[in-house]
């Protein structure tokens, strides 16, 4: 079969694909910032392919890249996270000069979903729920928005994943210190984000209607619009608590919010993998927050309930129609983020809360951890070295956080 190169691979979503391909006996390089990544540790992985941190500079890492993939027969490369992905969408014509298909949409497609001002431009003409979403060009449009807005409010990026025009990038994550609750809070809390980083001025920060609920997702493979395959996800435990990334999850179905997903994805024809969150509120409603045009960060529980999307993303690449399963389990319950749980674990305890404690240590029995493959150990080996070391750091800063309260 034809060689696979899979970016990202110090992530779990990207470990899961280097498996799935190879457990399907597709040729993987595993492609890393690091020698002792996940990735590259992995039987699956026939190779590895160590790059410069995109992060530092994105420039020297397409540079080197594109060097890469010129001097060896890669059929396809798959980016998983928000940064590589909107990178090579954006140099894809460029990428692909090389022979290799640069499995991300196109730019034009792919900034509809990246940048959440247009996402929420796209839907505003839809029947899909959404809650009011403002885009100011400076703070000095708070003046005539303020006091129409409906509170609470929470202040973010229009995207995670941010890069400068000096090729070094910015990751911008919501936290308890985005809402706000008033007015004057309001003008506080977007003044402090909108002056945190240099690129807000370019690119200013959204205010977002607070919705309260339950994240879910649909997450799924298009192909020009249509949902070939998909799943559904609930988040359990996020980081941090107020919402945020998911550290504990499981399967759901539901057909409404799998509808609202089919709109949005066939009216931007979308190709590839996609992920759009909702909140649900508690009357049963869904409520669009946002579109994530890549692969996701849960990806693993997807497979692991029986819906295979890297190969059959790969087969969807090759031309094929993928037959996906009849159904899929939602009795999954799987720990995303060790970190992350460790995160939401830190906020209950520094708060005094040690009822956290128990729900916790439980999520070591039941749950399955992304990470964790009885056939294929070293990964597994890395990641729990590496939630150790973090274990301890967090440990340590919970109990000096506790120390100084005293």
């Amino acid at each position: 079969m034809p060689t696979v190169l899979v970016l990202d691979s110090q992530g779990y979503a990207a470990l899961s694909i280097v498996r799935s391909l190879g457990r399907h006996g597709v040729r993987v390089t595993a492609g890393a910032d690091s020698a002792f990544a996940l990735g590259p540790q992995s039987k699956y992985a026939t190779d590895s392919y160590i790059y410069p941190d995109p992060e530092i500079d994105c420039y020297d890492f397409l540079d080197h890249l594109t060097e890469h993939l010129n001097g060896n027969d890669y059929f396809a490369v798959i980016p998983a996270t928000d940064k590589t992905t909107a990178l090579l969408s954006q140099h894809k014509a460029d990428l692909e000069r090389t022979g290799t298909i640069v499995a991300t949409e196109d730019w034009e497609t792919f900034s509809l979903a990246y940048d959440k001002t247009n996402t929420f431009d796209v839907a505003e003409g839809l029947d899909i729920p959404t809650p009011t979403t403002i885009a100011p060009e400076s703070p000095t449009d708070l003046d005539s928005i303020r006091n129409d807005l409906p509170y609470p409010v929470v202040v973010k990026s229009r995207s995670k994943s941010i890069w400068t025009d000096e090729g070094t990038h910015e990751l911008s994550r919501v936290d308890d210190s985005h809402y706000a609750s008033s007015p004057t809070e309001l003008d506080a809390v977007y003044r402090t984000i909108y002056e945190s980083s240099p690129t807000f001025e370019t690119h200013p920060p959204l205010i977002q209607e607070y919705i309260p609920g339950e994240t879910q997702t649909t997450v799924a493979l298009a192909d020009q619009g249509d949902i070939l395959v998909h799943f559904q996800e609930r988040r359990l435990r996020t980081d941090p608590p107020s919402g945020g990334n998911s550290t504990l999850l499981e399967g759901v179905r539901n057909r409404r919010m799998l509808e609202y997903a089919k709109t949005l994805i066939g009216v931007l024809e979308w190709t590839g993998p996609a992920q759009v969150e909702f909140m649900k509120t508690p009357d049963g409603e869904f409520h669009l927050i946002e579109m994530n045009g890549r692969y996701w960060g849960s990806l693993p529980l997807a497979i692991n309930s029986g819906v295979d999307f890297p190969w059959h993303h790969y087969q969807l690449l090759r031309g094929e129609r993928p037959k996906p399963p009849a159904s899929y389990q939602t009795n999954v319950v799987q720990r995303r983020l060790l970190y992350g749980d460790l995160n939401w674990l830190y906020y209950y305890l520094a708060k005094g809360d040690l009822s956290a404690i128990a729900p916790f240590v439980r999520s070591f029995v039941g749950p399955k951890h992304t990470f964790v493959s009885t056939d294929d150990p070293r990964p597994t080996v890395v990641a729990l070295a590496e939630g150790a070391v973090l274990g301890t750091k967090q440990s340590a800063r919970a109990v000096r956080t506790r120390l100084h309260e005293r």
